[in-house]
């Protein structure tokens, strides 16, 4: 008898082993091909790469052509950007036909707005070379930030004014395989603007230069004062325009760069170079520094009061989103004894041809903390801390080597010197170090320490103390490195070394374990290695003086270092 159960089941199984077996053929003619497609893409990809070669490219820069004539207004800036979405409308931009735009913005005068597009998502390195420029090599960084784009809009800076410069662009894909290499030369007008380098020293230091261009601020006290780039060797790498004041240092806000441009206004430009808001400090107007106060989002300036009969003695703060500024403090209210002292120059005039009182000369600031700052005051040769400037600004301590405080209620301010050291005198730059190698309460106050013996508003000034002070065209100015000790109320030497002489002005700055630095009466500026050793220093064409030169590598800012 048949067993009808089991014919079915063996008649299920058979199908099933049937089923089966089409499936394993299946998948594998599937698998066959997805292998197959997948090697003839990485075969296609790899020839992609391997015919990735670099070419020259013929670039002819275009130029906006502008009715306005001020940089820093709304409708410069806009007739600009009209003018690039025209162009990009027009055509199809790619790294081997790339838009090229000199100086779109008008910011930078040796620089190029670069537009393209790239199939694969790549990042950007550009290298700038010039005949007897330094090689100025880097990795662009996005307006937005982003490494890998397939749309790249880049400013490119550093070329150099007069000269043929030849511009390499190569672009990576997160295996760090190029899909793009290209180059072009461009010729940059010489620019009579420029002050010429009419000497470069070389020190004793084996140390390299750090990787950055020098920016020299105040050159000759102009009302229309540029902003001078230089490279390590000295080379012009372009200028950036003004409009009536020299600005005192570059700031970095929130991937901006921030910086003066006039007698009471601040502009903020974009890694394109454009200017995307400016803020009016109102009845106020620079002068010497101004810092950026990260944490309560705040840029700190110091002002003259044009409502007062004193100058150089008032800080404000500029809120940089709502652009309110405010007064943080006038030294008259802190130090109204010292205010009270002091007289006018024979004369009747201060060094800047006004009736106003340049009672304490303040030059420099840096933040020591949250809620306090170190002030530089030229006339007194003092360094002054000033606590609680946010809620209630008060003295909290001085370091000065002279006599001007003796007899007063000021002298239980200052902090005892401890050992032997060269004081400081007229100094400039000061800036806070901390080490989270210090005890709490320590830190390193380091500066340009002039060491010039003046102070005109103060005739009783006891120089005395000063062995060897400079007088206004004969001395030796020197780089000074205080440790300050907040808890025993003590300071003494870190560091020092000589500069080249300044009685006025001039700068040093820390950056990449080196020591860049000027002395604006010796006009020059150069770089030391962190032992104080001469790297390398550079003297320029001058009538007076550059007030500054500080030196910056725009990590995060144009490059992504």
């Amino acid at each position: 008898m048949i067993d009808i159960k089991e014919l079915i089941e063996k008649e299920r199984k058979r199908k099933t082993k049937k089923n089966w077996f089409f499936i394993v053929i299946l998948a594998a003619v599937v698998l066959a091909a997805f292998f197959a497609k997948n090697a003839y893409h990485n075969y296609k990809e790899e020839q992609f790469f391997k015919s990735v070669k670099q070419k020259e490219i013929k670039v002819i820069p275009k130029t906006v052509k502008h009715k306005v004539s001020d940089i820093f207004t709304e409708d410069y800036q806009k007739e600009t950007e009209d003018q690039l979405k025209k162009w990009k409308k027009e055509k199809n931009y790619s790294v081997s036909k790339p838009l090229i735009v000199q100086n779109a913005y008008g910011t930078y005068t040796t620089s190029l707005y670069y537009y393209a597009k790239t199939d694969r998502a790549s990042y950007a390195v550009c290298m700038v070379e010039a005949q007897g420029a330094s090689v100025y090599k880097h990795q662009l960084k996005t307006l937005s930030g982003k490494k890998y784009v397939t749309t790249h809009e880049y400013e490119i800076i550093g070329l150099v004014s007069g000269a043929k410069n030849k511009v390499t662009m190569e672009f990576y894909n997160e295996d760090k395989r190029a899909v793009g290499k290209t180059h072009f030369y461009v010729d940059m007008p010489k620019d009579e603007e420029i002050p010429e380098i009419l000497k470069k020293n070389i020190g004793d230091s084996k140390k390299e230069m750090t990787d950055g261009l020098f920016a020299l601020f105040g050159h000759d006290k102009a009302n229309v004062s540029n902003i001078y780039l230089y490279d390590n060797e000295g080379v012009n790498r372009g200028r950036m325009p003004l409009n009536k004041y020299r600005t005192d240092r570059f700031l970095f806000i929130e991937d901006e760069m921030v910086y003066s441009y006039d007698f009471n206004k601040i502009a903020f430009m974009n890694r394109l170079g454009k200017i995307t808001r400016t803020i009016d400090i109102g009845n106020y107007e620079f002068h010497h520094d101004f810092m950026y106060d990260k944490k309560h989002g705040k840029i700190l300036c110091l002002v003259n009061d044009k409502t007062k009969d004193t100058i150089e003695d008032v800080i404000v703060s500029v809120d940089i989103k709502s652009g309110k500024t405010s007064l943080l403090f006038d030294c008259e209210e802190l130090l109204p004894l010292m205010r009270s002292m002091a007289v006018q120059r024979k004369g009747g005039l201060n060094t800047y041809g006004g009736t106003e009182l340049d009672w304490i000369h303040l030059n420099s600031f840096d933040l020591v903390d949250d809620n306090s700052l170190i002030l530089s005051s030229r006339e007194h040769s003092s360094l002054i801390k000033i606590k609680n400037i946010y809620k209630q600004p008060e003295l909290d301590y001085i370091i000065h080597r002279g006599t001007i405080y003796n007899g007063t209620e000021l002298a239980k301010y200052q902090l005892k010197r401890e050992g032997e050291l060269i004081s400081n005198a007229g100094q400039h730059t000061i800036t806070v170090e901390k080490d989270d190698s210090l005890p709490d309460g320590q830190y390193y106050l380091y500066m340009f320490n002039n060491y010039y013996g003046r102070a005109t508003s103060i005739p009783s000034f006891d120089w005395g103390m000063y062995a060897n002070v400079g007088s206004f065209s004969k001395g030796r100015s020197y780089y000074s490195k205080f440790l300050v000790d907040e808890k025993t109320r003590t300071y003494k030497l870190a560091q020092q070394f000589a500069l080249p002489y300044s009685a006025i002005v001039s700068s040093v700055q820390h950056l990449d374990g080196n020591i860049p630095f000027s002395s604006g009466m010796s006009k020059t500026f150069g770089e030391y290695d962190k032992d104080g050793k001469l790297i390398k220093s550079f003297e320029y064409e001058a009538n007076k003086y550059s007030y500054r030169v500080m030196k910056y590598n725009f990590d995060g800012m144009f490059f992504d270092l």
